[in-house]
């Protein structure tokens, strides 16, 4: 193994302590209940989010384009600065545009690392022709996330129930790690389509190929969508939830407790996909056998027909804290296994921009559906907008396996 192929080795396991590094983030399960501390509505809320993914769609595929020409390491250090800067703007902020501007630093930051972390980690992977074992690698980077998510939530809501400053004062101390993190990785050489001028052109060119590879392959783009509204689902519960369990009368740390219980389900789950892969590989379940993701959709769907026995009573509460584990389990393992497959079937030198269309399409319907749900749950309940949310993950889970035996039909023939 040459000087270059070692330094490409050692980026996975920098890339462990990176993942472990980024994700504690102790303002992630009091963002919410910030923004509603400082007098702003579930609507406002919502709002908020659906600006932050406004952000995030204008500029999700040029940042995965500046990753693919420009370099995955750049782009990550600049997504590390960005998110430092939205916290100081956020820390010190009180009026609803002051919040909007920290949260387009905050999409800029999700947007740099979106395609360029998943790239440059499979990208080293291939170079060492070891991309066969990503799925590992995901799985276990997965279970890092959902791990350092466990401490986060819970230190974070023992901060944050003595002062939300002193949670965002220690949020901003690991974000300057991170950004020292960043600047050790290698970039891994990948095949330069487009000439090495950076021309806005090259630009334009690069994002409409990327388009047309995802969309010329109808199953992966199918896929791509269903998974990603899964995912929105999921997304939607884990933040609305905590707003919920605050109306029930749960106090800041409680919540954060409930929360890092989901974490933990989703890491026990993570490192564990490959395994349940292989068990339902060997077994006779259909379209399951074929797409695993499906099992983890199937999963998250429990988990948000529980959601529609919410109420305010002991019992509801239990049933919701039962719920989330399921939610947070389910979508971790599908993210895993979809982006295995994903990676399997998108060329290199268009990988992390295939990734941050993906991300661009969780953005469309974000925008759409949590303000939505703020909304209902403002006018009428929390109970009301799980309800709906269950209807129509059920139905687009009917389609998809549907579209999958169709699909597996056509195969055979």
């Amino acid at each position: 193994m040459n000087k270059i192929e070692l330094k490409l080795k050692k980026n996975i396991a920098k890339n462990y302590w990176y993942a472990l590094i980024t994700n504690l983030n102790f303002t992630h399960g009091l963002w919410m209940l910030y923004l509603a501390h400082k007098g702003l509505s579930l609507l406002e809320i919502g709002m908020m989010e659906g600006l932050f993914h406004v952000f995030s769609l204008l500029m999700e595929v040029p940042t995965g384009a500046i990753a693919d020409l420009l370099g995955r390491k750049a782009s990550r250090i600049a997504g590390r600065i960005s998110s430092l800067i939205s916290l100081l703007i956020l820390m010190f902020s009180n009026t609803f545009w002051m919040f909007a501007l920290s949260f387009f630093f905050s999409a800029l930051s999700y947007n740099l690392e979106s395609g360029s972390g998943e790239a440059l980690i499979f990208d080293s992977m291939k170079v060492i022709n070891k991309e066969k074992g990503y799925t590992k690698v995901a799985g276990n980077i997965e279970a890092i996330y959902q791990t350092a998510s466990i401490f986060s939530l819970v230190i974070g809501g023992i901060l944050g129930q003595r002062s939300f400053m002193l949670a965002f004062g220690s949020a901003m101390v690991v974000s300057i790690i991170a950004i020292i993190s960043a600047t050790t990785f290698y970039e891994p050489p990948i095949e330069k389509v487009v000439n090495s001028e950076h021309s806005f052109s090259n630009f334009l060119i690069h994002t409409y190929e990327s388009f047309k590879t995802l969309f010329s392959k109808k199953i992966i783009a199918s896929l791509t969508l269903f998974t990603t509204t899964l995912s929105a689902f999921s997304t939607v519960c884990f933040y609305y939830i905590q707003n919920y369990w605050k109306s029930t009368g749960l106090n800041i740390s409680t919540i954060g407790l409930y929360l890092a219980i989901g974490s933990a389900a989703g890491a026990l789950l993570s490192i564990n996909v490959q395994r349940i892969e292989r068990f339902l590989k060997r077994g006779k379940f259909s379209n399951i056998t074929k797409y695993p993701f499906l099992f983890f959709s199937l999963i998250i769907f429990l988990g948000i027909f529980l959601l529609t026995f919410s109420g305010f009573n002991t019992v509801h509460s239990v049933i919701s804290v039962i719920a989330l584990p399921f939610i947070m389990a389910g979508e971790s393992g599908m993210f895993v296994s979809f982006q295995n497959f994903l990676h399997q079937n998108i060329p290199s030198h268009q990988r992390a921009t295939i990734i941050s269309i993906e991300s661009m399409l969780f953005s469309i319907i974000m925008i759409a559906i949590f303000p939505i749900f703020g909304w209902i749950a403002d006018i009428s309940s929390f109970k009301v907008s799980f309800i709906s949310l269950s209807v129509i993950a059920g139905t687009l889970l009917f389609s998809a396996l549907i579209i999958m035996h169709r699909f597996s039909e056509k195969i055979r023939k």
